[in-house]
């Protein structure tokens, strides 16, 4: 979904998590798939939604037994390290914050202007009640850095696709037992995406509304849901994502975040 969501993983977005809006033709499943060097892939995947630098205006919607909300945030992102997050609507939530750094992940509360850190045990943790986690806003994992890749294809509903399946290495900082994404063959745009946990399916996103933003073709929506509650589900849609854009260094820092936080 980057470091969909990019949410650089949403936010890796910076994060990150991307064709014409729709599945491929069935037609596809026809042409003999080659399997591609899966370094270049995961490389691809990790990056799809950062590249050098990133700004994107998003709207979540988070659909639960209990009711719908719905969130609108701007995200800043820069190299692999550096990532906020801003909640700008509604206005009870105004100002509230993700930032990420090369020392660790942070909560920022406006009214009380404390900033939290988060630790490593807390990254499965849900993120403004949504069904993304604090992981998956910001990820702090990288495929090819804490995952073993291997590369297959697979055929769902007469399409065929690249299968990465990725294993934790031992001693990884991941909350997943096993990912299993399918991607486009021809231009590596991650579909779906599904979540293992023991074996057992936890939860699964979906890829859709694509759109080509600086020569990728990034996919503007993501769509989470929990396999325990099917009827459940958290939408991310970019409104807006410039990529390799001017973005200050000092917006990262504690200054900088309440900044932007008051926007």
């Amino acid at each position: 979904m980057g470091t969909m969501t990019s949410f650089q993983g949403l936010i890796r977005a910076g994060v990150f998590l991307i064709l014409a809006g729709s599945l491929p033709s069935p037609s596809l499943a026809q042409v003999p798939v080659q399997i591609p060097d899966v370094k270049k892939v995961m490389d691809y995947i990790d990056d799809l939604y950062r590249a050098q630098s990133s700004y994107a205006r998003m709207r979540m919607t988070v659909v639960r037994e209990r009711g719908t909300r719905e969130l609108e945030m701007e995200a800043w992102s820069k190299g692999d390290d550096e990532a906020l997050i801003v909640i700008r609507s509604p206005a009870r939530e105004a100002g509230a914050a993700t930032l990420r750094t090369a020392e660790g992940l942070w909560n920022y509360a406006p009214r009380a202007d404390r900033l939290i850190r988060i630790p490593t045990g807390l990254l499965s943790d849900s993120w403004m009640g949504s069904h993304f986690t604090n992981d998956d806003l910001v990820r702090e994992t990288s495929y090819l850095d804490d995952y073993d890749a291997v590369l297959s294809t697979e055929e769902r509903d007469g399409v065929t696709y690249l299968k990465a399946t990725l294993t934790p290495k031992p001693e990884a900082p991941v909350v997943y037992s096993q990912l299993v994404f399918l991607i486009t063959p021809g231009d590596w745009v991650p579909v779906r995406a599904e979540y293992f946990d023991d074996g057992k399916l936890v939860r699964a996103w979906t890829f859709d509304e694509i759109q080509t933003i600086s020569g990728k073709k990034i996919p503007m929506r993501m769509t989470i849901v929990p396999e325990d509650a099917p009827d459940e589900r958290t939408v991310v849609e970019y409104l807006k994502l410039e990529l390799n854009v001017p973005v200050d260094d000092l917006l990262f820092t504690r200054q900088g975040l309440r900044r932007a936080a008051r926007g």
